[in-house]
């Protein structure tokens, strides 16, 4: 996450990630351990100052971003690249076209065969060596 951070500009997104924890609950008459998984988000000002924030307070491309990089996470962590080594991204214009060719290029190195659906404007962003599906 914080690599494609970094790389992809987000520069008062400082991290991002997904912290599990555990309570005590009660169902009917017992008392039984839940676990839950809570996304945590640490920004920063232009002077340094670093404060926590909530996903409500994402903008729309930073939302679409932490989605895809905790899927890429998912997608190898969990060795699904071994079985199903194809990724396919789609609804990305909520996400500038610099951006999606930076996206393109990263998620490239991870997912032997990738497909990308994009609006035709979001495309050229891309360099000529990726193969185009204009029409079907």
């Amino acid at each position: 996450m914080e690599s494609l951070l970094e790389i992809l500009g987000y520069s008062n997104l400082d991290r991002i990630w997904i912290d599990q924890t555990t309570r005590d609950v009660r169902e009917g008459r017992r008392k039984v351990t839940k676990s839950s998984f809570d996304l945590k988000i640490v920004r920063s000002t232009e002077e340094g100052t670093a404060y926590e924030d909530s996903i409500n307070h994402l903008s729309e491309s930073e939302r679409e971003v932490t989605g895809l990089v905790f899927a890429l996470a998912g997608y190898l962590v969990h060795d699904v690249h071994e079985t199903v080594p194809f990724m396919l991204l789609d609804s990305l214009e909520a996400i500038d076209s610099e951006r999606i060719a930076t996206i393109v290029e990263y998620f490239e190195s991870y997912a032997p065969y990738l497909t990308v659906a994009l609006l035709d404007e979001d495309a050229q962003a891309l360099e000529d060596r990726h193969e185009m599906i204009t029409e079907i």
